[in-house]
């Protein structure tokens, strides 16, 4: 697949999220998943400011089309495993639009599995893998 082709699709689906989520006339859920703790735990603070600082932006602009987001946080410690459970969480509890993480490439790929069966918009800063 080519990478304008992807990049059409990402766009699409966003924008769909974005779209569903004013028709619910609730907050936008964003999960924020990394490592918060362990020994990689710096870079998940640095994600979480990050989100926490463009959230925060973009509600004091107005939201998305007047929906404010809401940051939920994903512990996954740099653990495959935890990554799973935290994905599952972020799906099924939190009922998130979209992810920001993860962080190890380990994580990143079994967790973006359970976000692409649930139609789930992610994206990684990070991961290289």
């Amino acid at each position: 697949m080519s990478k304008i082709y992807r990049k059409g699709i990402l766009a699409l689906a966003i924008g769909s999220a974005f779209t569903l989520s004013s028709l619910a006339h609730a907050d936008i859920v964003i999960g924020v998943a990394g490592p918060f703790t362990g020994a990689s735990a710096a870079y998940g603070e640095q994600f979480w400011k990050g989100a926490s600082q463009a959230a925060e932006d973009i509600n004091a602009a107005g939201g998305i089309n007047g929906e404010k987001i809401k940051l939920v946080q994903g512990d996954d410690a740099c653990e495959p495993k935890q990554a799973v459970a935290v994905a599952n969480r972020l799906v099924d509890s939190e009922k998130v639009k979209a992810v920001i993480g993860h962080f190890c490439s380990s994580n990143t790929m079994p967790a973006s599995e359970i976000y692409d069966e649930a139609g789930i918009i992610s994206i990684t800063p990070a991961s290289t893998n």
